[in-house]
């Protein structure tokens, strides 16, 4: 799923994720990975990790206040195909020559590109990497959000898609959602506002 930065909130509406709204949108890109650095100082996270970082940080800005409010109850899903491969070639690569960073090794794991967004904004609730091409992940990670919200298991959700392109640009495109109000169709939850 090529997605242009300015087409991508109609691309996620096109998912048709029936039951959630979309609170806030980011995007982050760079063109390849190397030479991304860690923020965090004795902390290794792969480059995508930190990608998806800036993308939710410019989700963030038109709600934080709302979303970091209930930071124990906002889910994170990443969606990538790619998630640390840049960090399991490196340590790969490493090995063969006998030297490695035991910090690399927890980088390396697929679910550290979606993590990591907990750790720096702290967040508490569910999280879940879908180690597929967005086109194919992105159907799952709307179901499994639609279900969060509605279960009570999360009161906004983080989705983030990361994309490669043919020229080496990798994307991390992200949503904040929450529950769609006015989707209700249970009259006791218009009771309990103080409608009858």
């Amino acid at each position: 799923m090529k997605i242009a930065a300015q087409s991508w909130p109609g691309a996620w509406q096109a998912v048709g994720w029936s039951g959630t709204v979309p609170v806030g949108w980011g995007c982050a890109q760079r063109d390849g990975l190397n030479g991304l650095r860690n923020r965090i100082p004795s902390f290794y996270a792969d480059p995508v990790a930190w990608l998806a970082v800036d993308a939710l940080g410019d989700a963030l800005e038109s709600c934080a206040s709302d979303v970091l409010a209930v930071r124990d109850e906002v889910g994170v899903i990443m969606v990538s195909a790619y998630c640390t491969l840049w960090t399991m070639r490196h340590v790969a690569r490493s090995a063969v020559i006998g030297r490695m960073s035991p910090l690399r090794f927890a980088g390396a794991s697929p679910g550290t590109a979606g993590s990591v967004s907990c750790i720096v904004f702290r967040l508490a609730g569910p999280s879940l990497t879908v180690s597929t091409a967005p086109e194919t992940g992105l159907p799952v990670a709307g179901a499994v959000a639609a279900s969060w919200l509605r279960s009570g298991a999360a009161a906004f959700v983080v989705v983030s898609a990361h994309d490669v392109d043919d020229a080496g640009t990798h994307r991390v495109y992200t949503a904040i959602l929450r529950t769609d109000r006015t989707d209700h169709t249970d009259g006791a939850e218009n009771t309990q506002a103080g409608h009858p």
